[in-house]
């Protein structure tokens, strides 16, 4: 069964938020979304940084405890102001980021979502990276 519940983590640009919503209640099959938004590309880089890293984990925790979230959703694209990096860049980025905050998020599932452009016209999504939590219903090895 889907989590009808989503914390989405992307830049302040209003452009991706609409088309970013629609995508995710479609593709995820979620129902209610918690918008955490940042200025610009450190809305992915702050998950490379230790100091920032704390200080977005403290934003998600807070989102899911308030609604129940076990989704999160990293998003950003590559011609957000600001960001200085090509598009393959960027999704290393958002794979690095992904990685750094699957051990620190036990039992979320994390996707990260990079567009090569952003706007309702051409934003086309691409899943770069996704971990799960481990099956709650898995039996250790004997």
């Amino acid at each position: 069964m889907p989590d009808r519940f989503a914390t989405i983590f992307t830049c302040i640009d209003g452009r991706i938020q609409r088309p970013l919503d629609e995508w995710a209640r479609n593709h995820l099959d979620v129902e209610y979304l918690d918008m955490i938004t940042e200025p610009g590309p450190e809305a992915v880089l702050a998950t490379t940084g230790e100091r920032c890293l704390d200080v977005l984990l403290e934003k998600v925790q807070i989102s899911q405890r308030a609604h129940g979230s076990a989704t999160l959703v990293i998003a950003g694209h590559a011609d957000c102001a600001g960001n200085p990096v090509s598009a393959d860049e960027h999704r290393s980025q958002l794979r690095q980021s992904l990685a750094r905050l699957a051990g620190r998020l036990p039992n979320t599932r994390i996707i990260a979502v990079h567009a090569d452009r952003c706007g309702e016209q051409c934003w086309d999504p691409e899943i770069v990276a996704e971990v799960s939590p481990p099956s709650t219903d898995a039996r250790p090895a004997a």
